[in-house]
């Protein structure tokens, strides 16, 4: 009998982890948003459909970004080269986070 129970329960207990959400952050619009690093002016920033990042002329960030895309619960931001440049999280309609190299403030606006 006490057989009987742990394992109706655990075939339960199983069960009932599949059904659980992960939070997968939304794609991103492919548009033009505003980059602001630091206390930089901000500076247009163009994104693909497939994530790939086109910075305008007077962006001063170096090194050159390649894409923005969605990892896990918030987005990553990469160089040309597929580094890692900066982890943002989605707060209202801005992206937030810090550069990875020097910890610097990043925002990006649509």
């Amino acid at each position: 009998m006490i057989r009987t129970r742990f394992l109706t329960l655990s075939f339960v207990v199983a069960l009932s982890g599949f059904g659980t959400a992960y939070a997968q952050a939304p794609a991103l619009t492919a548009g033009t948003y505003k980059l602001s690093i630091s206390a930089k002016a901000p500076c247009e920033l163009s994104v693909a459909e497939n994530g790939v990042v086109t910075q305008a002329a007077d962006c001063a960030t170096r090194p050159t970004l390649g894409k923005l895309f969605p990892a896990g619960s918030g987005y990553e931001l990469t160089t040309a080269s597929g580094e890692i440049y900066s982890l943002l999280k989605l707060n209202g309609d801005a992206l937030e986070g810090l550069t990875i190299p020097d910890r610097r403030k990043v925002l990006i606006t649509h």
